[in-house]
């Protein structure tokens, strides 16, 4: 089987297929957004994103109406996911849904936030980082939140010992539940608001 060829510069294309070129690696991108901000794969695809933008301009097409029909395709913002784009460093392209918010993002309890993109422990926003927080202290369970105590050194954190009461994520109930105590989640939320 012979080897496909190469395909042509950007600047010998046309334009229909530059435009389809660039759906193609806002695509990428947004499939991608997990290894934001320096992942090699997104950085390869935002700078040829940024090529086939460029020439698009200097060649005075209009990129809205085959943009906005992605947008409808995809459920995504995806004008806002190209500025994002053309604004790489310094705003990192995670794609917004129709309400706005961040899919990547997304807190995982309330579906109505962001967490911050570099949460640990949970991948809640800050108000159901609270909520949490409640729930331990007062012993009372929300929906999608476990509260136990365990025996088993290895479901627990550090601070922890058999009495202590812990949370973990119910939604996501695996074979072996790992849970966290009330100063693990409180140094969460001062790490955040710090940061």
């Amino acid at each position: 089987m012979a080897n496909t060829p190469p395909r042509p510069p950007i600047q010998k294309r046309p334009n229909e297929e530059l435009l389809e070129d660039l759906c193609l690696e806002l695509r990428h991108v947004a499939c991608g957004e997990g290894d934001l901000p320096n992942g090699e794969r997104i950085v390869v695809h935002v700078r040829e994103l940024y090529a086939i933008h460029a020439e698009l301009t200097s060649r005075r097409v209009d990129c809205r109406p085959r943009l906005e029909r992605l947008s409808e395709e995809t459920g995504w913002q995806i004008p806002a996911l190209l500025d994002d784009c053309l604004g790489y460093p310094q705003r990192l392209p995670y794609v917004r849904e129709p309400d706005g918010i961040r899919r990547y993002l997304r807190c995982r309890l309330c579906s109505k936030a962001e967490r911050p993109p570099d949460a640990k422990l949970f991948w809640f926003c800050e108000a159901c980082m609270r909520r949490v927080l409640d729930a331990v202290r007062q012993r009372a369970p929300i929906p999608d939140i476990v509260l136990f105590r365990t025996y088993n050194v290895e479901c627990r954190c550090a601070h922890a010992d058999a009495d202590t009461v812990l949370a973990g994520e119910g939604q996501f109930y695996v074979d072996q539940v790992y849970g966290v105590c009330e100063r693990c989640i409180h140094d969460e939320i001062e790490r955040r608001r710090v940061a």
